[in-house]
């Protein structure tokens, strides 16, 4: 800076000795009388400017520290500057007019001598790599007209106000580089321009100069894609010869100004992508000249103005991605002639597509995409002979795609995905355009099969067809149709068969994706002359064999994903030459073999996902090292062993690492705590042990941990605390000791922490309640004590509460009705010693389980007037000492379909509301259940942990359930203190399947009506004082026990399959099973019938015993024995049957009861 600023000066002292010696020569001259006054002013002017240019382009010189294309290395005293490279002079006086050094490629600053160049009318340094700032003295430019400086990314500042002062400027052009501030309202000043183009500045910002609009003479002004806000002056309206006004890409708001229809002579207005309200002018209608208008990603709202109809010279209308709405009135577009591009797509636009688009037959594009469109497609677009690409996605057409499509012989492009068009895909009316090079129908009702002969797509690239209704297979012929297709994808509908051989025949082919159909056979060999593949997708399909080895040499691969098939055999050694390969997924298959190391030496792989297979071995330990790029490893769910080797550490690049579900052993070694990267570690069913290494510490961005169902034997781990990003934590299924630590409060970020099945002991830290965003929290099966804090009110976003199984002791204080109503929440509290009143809160929740069996808690039911958990599903009070009636709002629990009150001192009647439980009254035959649904994660690893799971004991079985099955409805109020009549309205829940009122004082007979309880499978009327016959058309269940009551009379035939233990302690009660009545007359059974029977009953008693050890051990397969049981009265009899106690003391056992696991 200081060699230029002595330049300046010796420039300065050059110019006014030159001026001193021209003055001494003028006054020679003139006392020797030879030259006039004229002259000598002349030549002093002449020989001043001149030197004065000449060292300004060298000061300017001087500020370019890069001239990589040398494009000024002329300028040096060895030639005349006018004959410099850029430069142009005036003939006369020498003076510099033009400067234009545009694209020489020149780094630098803008020296302030530029202005020096008084003369100058042209100054283009547009397209360089300049710095720093516009200098000011660009402003005492008065001859100046045009000036670009466009396309220097590092220029910064501001545009000087000080541009005011080039009155004569006609054309400023300054964009692509780095300015800020304002536009200055000084521009007002420079009368003379007609372009105005500052544009792509993106830190150039704040209002449009209204002094803008004096500018009579503007013909363009373009103030695109800046940072522009505040609203568009209506005074830019006065600009009469504007031609071009594109404001597009800022951050302008408020409406259009209707004065902009004053524009007469407007041609081109673009307003897109900014933030404008309210409608769009009708006054625009009045821009007669007007070729383009777009207002393209606004927020405009209303209809399209009729009075556009008389835009009669437009080409352009885009008006894409707004809120505008309402049917298209025909009258627009009658008068359209010329419109080659109609963009609408991304409104609310309804009701039919308009047929006069037909007529406009100079149309182009027309895309309509994301409406509400409905009705058929006008068969008149077929008329549109010049267009060429046309879209029609995301509507709610019908019907087909019109045989009038033949004719658009220009088509190039047709997309038409997410309608509601149904039908044959037209193969034979796509196939006679020629030009067609891209076929998107995805996501449609388009049924039918594959043509075997399908016409000639030859210039067809690209074709997505998927998630339609297709079937049939492939024809072997499809490459000779599509001979230069790219991309096929046919992915989500209802085809069959193999991959024909023939798909070779498809060399261009880039991409195939064919998942989620029902394609069978092995995977083509031919496939691999396809040499250009770079994307293979085909999971989800029952796909079997090998994998071939030829697949190791599509050199241009990146995904190849097989999810879900039945793929076996090891990985093919050839795979190593994948080098491109970003994604590998294989899981959900039958591969077998060990994990192949060479896969941790594919460069690119970054997704590999092996899951659910039948690997075996140990974890090569060259899958891991430092220069690979993978990001998630999926080895979980398959037969690997061993321990996890130490080199782990070095995959610095591990994103997710899921081993669960295997059989690794040891320890997990510290070096995990080296994947800085690591955001997801799943290692749970293992058989991991030890202490869970403090270097996990050291995981901060990891985001899920799963280590639960091992044998780790530590105190709770205090490394957690480092952990800030933590959403979910499972460390369940342990054998951790301990407390839990009051610092778990600070894991602010968990939604999901499951400490179940461990030894934690002391209580229950309040700081949890401050973890607001907790929607998921198990701590059951420890040794917990005290009480449940307070500050559980605080976690509003619970779905789930499971705090079963401790000692937790005192009131239930919390306040669940500040829990999130837009939530369905399940508590599980049993078996603690909580005591204390019902808490009112539970009443207003949205509760879908509640479980409080097994505590202590006491006092009766509230009952506040219109409030009820509604969705609650399964209420459980079993064993605890409440009392009183049951109020009203239990009975209108629609969706209630297990009650277990049992053990209680609940009094009073049965009242006929129980009718009310809709839930109990429809039949679900079904023994589905809605557990573990699975859907594909991101890498369609479909072993995601279930939430909760819950024991359901049932006489004579047991089951494990991670969500209430359909057909489990059972109704269980036994060993309490009711009395009365069983009400009629009982028997009218025909769904209930388990119905238990043992051990209570009920009166009255048993109502004929009790036939109406068809699902019924177990029915215990025991110990009460019921009284008169037992009515002869008996639901068909397979438990009964109404012994101890007062019935009399002779009973129904069908009871004699009981024992007689389920009637004894009646004594009025006559007939087989008991002592025949006296008007009977007894008969003895054949001997041989009865060792029949016996032994009969024997071999099932034995193989009931047998298959309650395989239930208790394996809960799924209850499901098979229990469709059986439903299906077979005897065998119901068989395996339900238990013999009521003959004394009243002892408790009753309750058909189904809910333990959380």
């Amino acid at each position: 800076m200081a060699t230029r600023g002595a330049r300046r000066e010796i420039l300065k002292l050059l110019f006014y000795l030159g001026s001193l010696q021209i003055l001494n020569v003028t006054l020679n001259v003139y006392v020797k009388g030879e030259v006039p006054r004229d002259l000598e002013r002349m030549l002093q002017e002449q020989a001043s400017d001149s030197l004065n240019d000449s060292y300004a382009l060298l000061d300017f010189k001087s500020g370019i520290q890069g001239d990589p294309l040398g494009a000024i290395q002329d300028w040096n005293d060895t030639s005349t500057f006018c004959s410099w490279s850029g430069v142009q002079c005036d003939g006369l006086q020498h003076h510099v007019v033009s400067l234009n050094l545009s694209s020489f490629g020149l780094v630098g600053l803008i020296s302030e001598s530029v202005g020096s160049l008084y003369s100058i009318t042209i100054l283009d340094l547009s397209h360089n790599s300049l710095f720093g700032v516009i200098p000011s003295e660009v402003g005492t430019l008065k001859n100046l007209t045009i000036l670009y400086l466009t396309g220097n990314r590092e220029l910064t500042g501001s545009i000087p106000d000080s541009i005011g002062g080039c009155t004569q400027l006609k054309d400023f052009q300054v964009g692509l580089t780095n300015i800020s501030g304002d536009i200055p309202s000084t521009l007002g000043n420079c009368q003379q321009l007609e372009t105005l183009r500052v544009f792509s500045n993106a830190a150039l910002g704040g209002p449009i100069p209204r002094n803008l609009s004096v500018l009579q003479g503007l013909k363009v002004l373009d103030l695109n894609n800046n940072t522009l806000t505040g609203t568009i002056p209506a005074e830019l309206g006065r600009l009469q010869q504007l031609k071009v006004f594109d404001l597009g890409s800022n951050k302008l708001s408020g409406e259009i100004p209707s004065q902009l229809s004053q524009l007469s002579s407007l041609q081109d207005l673009s307003l897109d992508f900014n933030q404008l309200t309210g409608p769009i002018p009708e006054q625009l209608g009045l821009l007669s000249n007007l070729r383009v208008l777009n207002l393209t990603q606004n927020s405009l709202n209303g209809t399209i103005p009729e009075q556009l109809q008389l835009l009669t010279n437009l080409r352009v209308l885009n008006l894409t991605n707004n809120l505008l709405g309402g049917n298209l009135s025909s009258e627009i577009w009658r008068n359209m002639i010329h419109l080659e591009e109609l963009h609408l797509d991304s409104n609310n636009f309804q009701g039919q597509i308009p047929h006069v688009l037909g007529h406009l037959r100079s149309l182009k594009t027309l895309k309509l995409r994301e409406n509400a469109f409905s009705g058929e497609i006008p068969s008149s677009l077929g008329a549109l002979g010049n267009l060429t690409d046309i879209d029609l996605s995301l509507n709610k057409v019908t019907g087909i795609i019109p045989a009038t499509f033949a004719n658009l012989s220009a088509l190039r492009t047709i997309f038409i995905r997410d309608t509601q068009l149904s039908g044959p895909i037209p193969w034979d009316t796509l196939g006679q355009l020629s030009h067609l090079e891209e076929i998107m129908l995805t996501g449609n009702q388009f049924n039918g099969t594959f043509p075997l002969r399908i016409a000639n797509f030859s210039a067809v690239q690209k074709m997505q067809i998927g998630f339609n209704h297709l079937t049939g297979s492939i024809p072997e012929g499809v490459c000779d149709s599509f001979p230069n297709i790219r991309e096929f994808t046919f992915q989500y509908n209802n085809l069959v068969g193999p991959i024909p051989s023939t798909i070779s025949k498809c060399s261009k082919l880039e991409d195939i994706v064919f998942s989620h159909n029902n394609i069978s056979g092995p995977l083509p060999t031919t496939l691999a002359e396809c040499t250009s593949l770079q994307w293979l997708e085909g999971w989800g399909n029952i796909l079997t064999g090998t994998l071939p080895p030829e697949y190791g040499f599509f050199v241009n691969l990146t995904t190849f994903n097989f999810d879900n098939n039945q793929l076996s055999g090891p990985m093919p050694q050839e795979f190593e030459n994948l080098l491109q390969l970003n994604h590998l997924s294989l899981a959900t298959n039958n591969l077998s073999g060990p994990v192949p190391a060479f896969l941790g030496n594919l460069p690119k792989l970054k997704f590999l996902n092996l899951g659910t297979n039948f690997l075996t071995g140990t974890i090569p330990t060259g899958l891991f090292n430092s220069s690979s790029v993978l990001e998630e490893i999926h080895l979980d769910s398959n037969q690997l062993e061993g321990e996890i080797p130490e080199e782990i550490g070095k995959a610095g690049s591990l994103q997710q690492l899921k081993f669960h579900n295997n059989r690794f052993n040891g320890s997990i070694p510290s070096t995990l705590g080296a994947l800085s990267n690591l955001h997801t570690l799943f290692l749970r069913n293992n058989l991991l042990t030890g202490a869970i290494p403090d270097s996990l510490g050291l995981l901060v961005k990891l985001t899920g941990l799963d280590i639960g169902d091992n044998n780790f034997t530590n105190e709770f781990p205090s490394f957690l605390r480092s952990l800030p990003n933590l959403q979910s934590l499972w460390l369940s299924n342990n054998s951790l000791t301990g407390r839990i630590p009051q610092w778990i409060g600070d894991l602010g970020n968990l939604e999901y922490l499951s400490l179940g099945d461990n030894k934690l002991e002391g209580p229950i830290p309040e700081q949890l309640g401050d973890i607001s965003n907790l929607t998921y929290l198990a701590i059951n099966n420890n040794k917990l004590s005290g009480k449940i804090p307070d500050t559980f009110s605080q976690l509003t976003e619970l779905n789930l509460l499971n705090l079963a199984g401790n000692s937790l002791s005192g009131e239930l204080t919390t306040d669940f009705s500040r829990y999130n109503r837009s939530k369905n929440i399940s508590i599980f509290l049993s078996d603690n010693n909580l005591t204390g009143t019902f808490p009112r809160s539970l009443q207003n929740a949205s509760l879908e389980i509640l479980d409080l069996s097994n505590n202590r808690f006491h006092g009766s039911l509230p009952d506040l007037p219109s409030l009820a958990p509604k969705p609650l599903k399964v209420f459980l009070l079993r064993s605890n000492n409440f009392s009183g009636a049951i109020p009203s709002w239990v009975w209108h629990l629609e969706n209630l379909q297990l009650i277990d009150f049992s053990a209680n001192h609940f009094t009073f009647t049965l009242p006929p509301e129980v009718s009310n439980l809709k839930k109990m009254k429809s039949v679900e035959n079904s023994i589905e259940v809605s557990e573990n649904k699975f859907e594909p994660s991101d890498g369609f690893d479909a072993r995601q942990f279930t939430h909760y799971v819950y024991g359901l004991h049932l006489k004579g079985s047991f089951q494990i359930r991670s969500s209430v099955p359909a057909s489990y409805t059972s109704l269980d109020i036994s060993q309490n203190r009711f009395d009365g009549d069983i009400p009629s309205q009982l028997y009218e829940l025909r769904g209930l399947r388990y119905l238990n009122l043992s051990r209570n004082s009920f009166t009255g007979p048993i109502l004929p009506n009790i036939k109406n309880l068809v699902s019924l499978e177990h029915l215990d009327f025991s110990h009460n004082q019921l009284e008169g016959q037992i009515p002869r058309v008996f639901p068909s269940v397979g438990v009964l026990n109404v012994s101890y009551n007062n019935l009399s009379g002779p009973m129904p035939s069908e009871m004699s399959r009981f024992e007689n233990m389920s009637f004894i302690g009646n004594p009025e009660l006559c007939g087989l099973p008991l002592a025949a009545c006296p008007d009977q007359v007894p008969t003895s059974p054949d001997s041989s019938a009865v060792r029949n029977f016996e032994d009969s009953l024997a071999e099932d008693l034995l193989s009931l015993d047998a298959g309650m050890a395989f239930i208790v051990g394996t809960a799924v397969g209850f499901i098979g024995v229990f469709a059986l049981i439903v299906m077979s009265p005897r065998l119901r009899l068989l395996v339900f049957f238990q013999a009521p106690q003959p004394e009243p003391s002892g408790p009753s056992s309750s058909p189904c009861t809910l333990d959380p696991k």
